[in-house]
């Protein structure tokens, strides 16, 4: 198989196969190209189907393949190419997990779960199960200098700053390393990645920032969110302002999911998921 590293040249070629076509946090090409630089991700065609690897720690790992026109057959044959190179799949949506269950033993993955929003939930705040939440950006409001600004090339460095400070007492954590190294492209190849986010600023410097993208036409998703925690109330802030003012055409925000980490999973349960989107893996 001619295996291609996976590159911002490649994104046309690779939307013909997943645009549209996943609710999944993982199965878009922006997801991809951010994990890129640190996992080493490449991409090979054949026969109609797409065929995504990388490597994590040192091992090898697949994505679910796709065919092009959703062809289950074609779909097992391809995941039994993998099988043979004893090849570990994961992230495999649940909508192939449905008929892939008929020929092989899959494995629900609760940390790769993805949380889903009603966007007007995230957007408004209303009734008591929000009501902590209000509290936290009502008392934001109160305290602080605040703007939001859309982000567009007028403030992108701006960004690239934060992040680069942000991650600086981070860099014990390998994830938020390699995280970062992707966030710097990502912000290169913003438009051209048709992302859409915000930022809130204190005084003129940037408290918070988040970037997402619309998946689907009923679904958006947010693939980074960063705040400063010595803002009160930073995170709900640009939760709550990048759901109203980037994605009101969309009825449901994807949050993707939470890594298992306890902490991110209770944050992601305290704002009320109405359903989960399930993964798997082989």
């Amino acid at each position: 198989m001619n295996w291609k590293k996976l590159t911002i040249d490649s994104r046309d070629e690779i939307q013909e196969f997943l645009k549209n076509k996943f609710e999944t946090s993982d199965m878009n090409f922006t997801n991809l190209f951010l994990w890129s630089f640190s996992e080493n991700i490449q991409y090979a065609v054949n026969e109609e189907i797409l065929y995504i690897k990388g490597f994590y720690e040192g091992d090898e790992y697949y994505f679910s393949p796709v065919s092009k026109v959703d062809n289950e057959e074609s779909i097992v044959a391809a995941i039994e190419k993998i099988k043979e190179k004893d090849g570990r799949i994961v992230f495999i949506p649940e909508k192939y997990a449905e008929f892939l269950r008929a020929d092989f033993e899959i494995k629900e993955e609760r940390d790769s779960f993805d949380y889903i929003y009603l966007q007007e939930d995230l957007a408004e705040l209303k009734g008591r199960k929000f009501s902590s939440k209000k509290n936290k950006v009502n008392k934001f409001k109160k305290t602080y200098n605040f703007t939001y600004e859309k982000i567009s090339k007028d403030n992108i460095e701006d960004i690239r700053v934060f992040q680069r400070e942000w991650s600086e007492n981070r860099k014990g954590d390998s994830i938020i390393v390699s995280e970062t190294m992707g966030i710097e492209e990502i912000l290169n190849n913003y438009e051209r990645l048709e992302l859409r986010g915000g930022i809130i600023k204190v005084d003129g410097k940037i408290v918070a920032y988040a970037i997402g993208e619309k998946l689907t036409d009923s679904m958006g998703v947010i693939h980074i969110e960063k705040g400063i925690f010595d803002y009160q109330g930073s995170y709900q802030m640009i939760n709550m302002y990048v759901a109203k003012e980037e994605f009101s055409d969309v009825e449901f925000l994807n949050r993707e999911d939470d890594f298992g980490s306890i902490g991110l999973r209770e944050a992601k349960l305290s704002y009320q998921p109405i359903k989960f989107i399930k993964k798997y893996s082989l």
